[in-house]
């Protein structure tokens, strides 16, 4: 496996995360044009879409870099843990994008009392 058959794979990784991208891009532009309405929660839903947008570019790059990493020698059942490794971080945080999110929507909600 060469460079040049690393951009074709690239792009065939990024196309999954191309749907995300897109939401993640609009919900940021939406809590930035609602801060002030929601302002206690806002940071926290940024934090939220800005983390998965990152990762709409990370995952792909890494993934892309493994396998070049991983297949150009002769010592691939030694590095496959390197797959493992990138998907269980990828999958921690995924788990702290919803955290994030959570704590948006109930955050700055004050308490009511039960009637």
């Amino acid at each position: 496996m060469n460079n040049t058959d690393q951009i074709p794979i690239f792009l065939s990784m990024f196309a999954m995360y191309l749907p995300r991208l897109i939401v993640c891009l609009v919900a940021s532009i939406v809590i930035l044009a609602k801060w002030r309405q929601a302002s206690s929660g806002s940071p926290w839903a940024l934090l939220g879409f800005g983390l998965a947008l990152i990762l709409c570019f990370v995952m792909p790059v890494g993934q892309t870099m493994l396998q070049l990493w991983v297949f150009q020698s002769g010592e691939r059942e030694s590095r496959m843990w390197a797959f493992t490794t990138l998907s269980i971080v990828g999958s921690v945080l995924q788990a702290v994008i919803y955290v994030f999110l959570l704590v948006a929507i109930f955050a700055g909600r004050s308490k009511t009392d039960a009637a």
